[in-house]
Parts: structure tokens; C-alpha cells; sequence
């Protein structure tokens, strides 16, 4: 199996067309279909099948695939450490974080890399958890800041802890439920997600499970933060938001007065915000330096140093 077959192999898939495939590796179709039919004899089944919509993957494709192309991001890896030790910053940093990450010291961070490596093509990507995981097993991602109340995730990762953040239920100001105490009390009103239910780290299933209640029945969903702020504050939805919101610590600055933090006194679990990566040794040079930028202005800028409790997580690696 050659590193050129596979290269056919992905394009093919990334286009879903010979024809296009063909184009972007500026080669013949009748040369890119050799390719692929020889890689097939070598394996001895079918990788792929061609109709008139174009071209689709078998079992066996899609599997190889996923391999291929963590094997051309690890080649990738591979060359841009050569280029840095021989000087050189030409490289590419993909890295994935989720809103409420995005308020801590990724800005700082990526700032101080920038000034330090201009040369670098950094790529920030908002996500959520799942898919930042989904990124990293694929290749695709080189890093991601993932911020749950569930504490360090299983899988072939390393969950760093990097900060935590305070989560508040919330309502608009002059709510009528405004000086409610009891999480109970609020099942069945109406409520604002912006983390999938089905994310066990998200701040309100977490919550509820914490508690020992379910979840409520009667939610909007919403994947944006910025219009989930704007909900929060002009309807008579419930919400949860971090305390950068509250203090402006973060995109989401909130006016003073629109949001009224309720007065719970059942438990509500912290967000931890964790550096996720597949390996240290497998780390390029960039993303070890990025890496270091995080840790440094996680621990040196104060807006979230003085909000955040003491976490009890440490360093885990998933197995």
C-alpha cells in the first residue's frame, strides 16, 4: 500500500466524484482510476462504487478512509517538525473550542502565538464537545479546549485541566420566578438549552442529575449563543450562563440589569475547561508551543482565576 494510493483514495472520497478528484490532484481519471484499482487488488475487495451521482465508499472504504487520513495528518505533523527544527514556522494549527472555552485564555493565547510564530496558519473552529473529540480522532483537529461539568472524559485522550467557571441559573430581569430557591419548583416552566440533552457534561443535564430530578419537559434548544443570550434576556425562558457572562469577562457581555441570577440553593456543578489532546509525544512543536500559551495565560490572567473553585481533577488519560 502506497502513500500515493491512499492520497487518490481520499480525494476521491472528500469529492465523491472521479471526475473532481481528478482535478484536484491535476492527474487524469483514467490514471486516478488505475490507482484505485490497483490498491483494490492489493487488498482484495471493493473500496468503492460507481453510479451515475458519482461515487460512494463500501464498508471496507469508509474504513480505510478514517485510517488514511490520520496517517496524511500524521505526515503532515511530520514534515512541520522537520521544517521547525530546521528554522522554519511554515505550519498549520487547527484547534477546536467550545463557547464558554472561548472566554478564557484562548484570545491571550492565540494573540502571544501569533506575535511568536507569525508564519503559523492558526484555525480556530467553535464546536461542540462531541464534535471537537470526533475532530481529534479523525486528525483533523490538532487541539481542542473543551469545557464540561462532567469531568474528564473517557477515550484515548488527555483531559488537562486548565480553569473552572461558576454556572448560574438565570432569568430575565422582573421574571416572575425570579426568587425561586428550589430547582424543583422549575420543572415545569420553560427553559433554554444550549448544549445538546444528550451531552451527559452539559450544565443542565449534569445539573438535574446532580440533584436526582429530570429534565424538563418543555425546552428551546438553541446551538447560539449569542441568540440564546438575546432569548434569556426578552423571554420568559430559564438559562444557564457561566459568571463571564455576568462579569464581562468574555464575547457574551451582558448589560447590567437584564439578567437576574436565581437564588438556588440546590447544587450547581462548575464548567472545567480542560486542554484535550491525543497524545504529548505526538504533539507537533506548534502545538506543544500553543499548548504552553494556554497553560500560561490560564494561570496568569486574573478574570477567571478569581472566579474559579479549586478543582479536584488532575491530568487523566483515557484508556
Amino acid at each position: 500500500m502506497k502513500l500515493q494510493q491512499l492520497r487518490v483514495l481520499l480525494a476521491v472520497a472528500q469529492h465523491g466524484s472521479i471526475h473532481e478528484a481528478s482535478r484536484s490532484l491535476h492527474t487524469t481519471q483514467p490514471a486516478l482510476s488505475k490507482t484505485i484499482s490497483e490498491l483494490e487488488r492489493e487488498l482484495g475487495v471493493t473500496l468503492m462504487v460507481r453510479s451515475t451521482r458519482g461515487v460512494s465508499l463500501t464498508a471496507y472504504g469508509v474504513a480505510l478512509v478514517k485510517r488514511a487520513s490520520l496517517v496524511e495528518q500524521e505526515l503532515r505533523h511530520a514534515l512541520e517538525d522537520i521544517e521547525a527544527i530546521r528554522g522554519h514556522d511554515e505550519a498549520q494549527l487547527n484547534i477546536g473550542f467550545t463557547a464558554v472555552a472561548s472566554s478564557g485564555p484562548l484570545p491571550d493565547a492565540m494573540a502571544s502565538f501569533r506575535q511568536r510564530f507569525p508564519n503559523v496558519a492558526l484555525c480556530g473552529f467553535e464546536l461542540r464537545p462531541q464534535q471537537i473529540l470526533e475532530g481529534l480522532r479523525e486528525g483533523r483537529l490538532d487541539l481542542g479546549l473543551i469545557s464540561t461539568c462532567n469531568g474528564p472524559g473517557a477515550g484515548a485522550f488527555q483531559w488537562e485541566p486548565l480553569f473552572s467557571v461558576a454556572m448560574h441559573l438565570s432569568v430575565r430581569a422582573g421574571h416572575p420566578l425570579r426568587r425561586v430557591r428550589k430547582l424543583r419548583t422549575l420543572i415545569d416552566a420553560d427553559w433554554l438549552v444550549l448544549d445538546p440533552i444528550d451531552d451527559a457534561g452539559s450544565p443542565l443535564v449534569s445539573t438535574m442529575r446532580l440533584n436526582g430530578l429530570a429534565l424538563p419537559t418543555r425546552m428551546v434548544q438553541s446551538a447560539s449563543n449569542l441568540l440564546g443570550l438575546q432569548l434569556a434576556t426578552q423571554t420568559d425562558l430559564i438559562s444557564m450562563w457561566s459568571d463571564f457572562v455576568f462579569h464581562g469577562a468574555g464575547p457574551l457581555r451582558l448589560q447590567p440589569g437584564l439578567l437576574e441570577r436565581l437564588p438556588i440553593t440546590d447544587e450547581v456543578p462548575d464548567f472545567g475547561v480542560y486542554l484535550v489532546y491525543r497524545s504529548a509525544d505526538l504533539m507537533t512543536h506548534m502545538c506543544t508551543e500553543f499548548a504552553k500559551e494556554a497553560r500560561h495565560h490560564a494561570k496568569a490572567n486574573p478574570p477567571w482565576r478569581q472566579l474559579r473553585r479549586k478543582m479536584g481533577a488532575s491530568t487523566s488519560v483515557g484508556t
